[in-house]
């Protein structure tokens, strides 16, 4: 039974990475005194307004980024997803997917209908019997999609939490997949075509 048609060129924290510091490279650059163009381009501001300009461009940067890295984590969540209910009868009867197979799926849903939060994560809570360490980040998860959630759909309301630019910046985003690479280890199926994650 195949549910999804998996995508071979979908970014992984590699590319996302290279992305990302080829980026700040380039605004770190574009605001560098020593740029030949930094004296006309920023005549008429002062140091100050260059450095919050600056820091504004990085913070963007970061909120992008992050974005990624996020949608990556849910990929990982996702596609374990489907190749549990894609699995025949002798493979993984583990009680998560035997869950997955007979208490989540329904034949007219389509993928992208389930519940990240409570349908996915709400199962590996449940029925993976995770360690400590497993469920601290199931428990913390749902916050970061929160965020992810509040810039894929535009930002036009004000974030619950003041400081969320120190909580989810892309270097935090960064520390908790590698907490879930290592506190999921090989609990997570995936589809890597090749390519290391």
């Amino acid at each position: 039974m195949k549910l999804v048609d998996f995508n071979p060129d979908k970014p992984n924290p590699v590319d996302i990475d290279h992305w990302y510091r080829m980026s700040k490279d380039c605004i770190d650059n574009y605001f560098d005194k020593s740029n030949p163009t930094y004296e006309e381009r920023f005549l008429f501001k002062s140091e100050e307004e260059v450095n919050r300009q600056h820091k504004d461009e990085l913070d963007e940067l970061s909120l992008k980024a992050s974005f990624f890295v996020m949608t990556y984590i849910e990929s990982l969540f996702r596609t374990d997803f489907v190749l549990r209910l894609e699995s025949g009868s002798g493979k993984w009867k583990d009680q998560l997917t035997r869950h997955f197979k007979h208490d989540v799926y329904v034949p007219t849903k389509k993928m992208y209908q389930y519940s990240l939060v409570n349908d996915i994560i709400g199962g590996w809570k449940t029925y993976s019997f995770p360690t400590k360490e497993m469920m601290d980040i199931l428990n913390t998860l749902p916050q970061y999609f929160d965020f992810r959630n509040w810039i894929a759909h535009g930002r036009y309301w004000i974030f619950k939490e003041d400081n969320y630019q120190r909580k989810y910046n892309y270097e935090q985003m960064v520390i908790m997949l590698g907490k879930i690479e290592r506190g999921f280890n090989s609990k997570l199926k995936t589809k890597n075509f090749g390519v290391a994650p």
